[in-house]
């Protein structure tokens, strides 16, 4: 067998795995600076009602950018479909 050759299980059939990212992906990965800038916020929020209202809320702009996030990971923040703090941190674990 050439090394070149796949693999291939004659007991298994072949399935093709399709994986569908959720639709607030941007197709942008997040830097380690970013990821750590977002869970900075998300912490304070955690810890300030009024921080927690204007992120979950009013998904206000200049709240992310005091924490210096990128104005596409604003956007993208922005788009998560979310009502509370929780439902916003699941969103964002499952799609970074």
């Amino acid at each position: 067998m050439a090394l070149r050759e796949q693999f291939v299980s004659r007991s298994a059939p072949q399935r093709a795995i399709k994986f569908q990212r959720p639709k607030v992906w941007q197709g942008f990965l997040l830097s380690y600076e970013e990821r750590l800038r977002i869970d900075q916020m998300m912490g304070s929020a955690m810890l300030d009602d009024t921080l927690c209202r204007r992120l979950v809320k009013e998904r206000d702009t200049a709240l992310m950018s005091a924490f210096d996030l990128s104005a596409e990971t604003q956007r993208w923040l922005c788009s998560i479909p979310a009502s509370t703090l929780d439902e916003m941190a699941q969103e964002i674990v499952m799609c970074s």
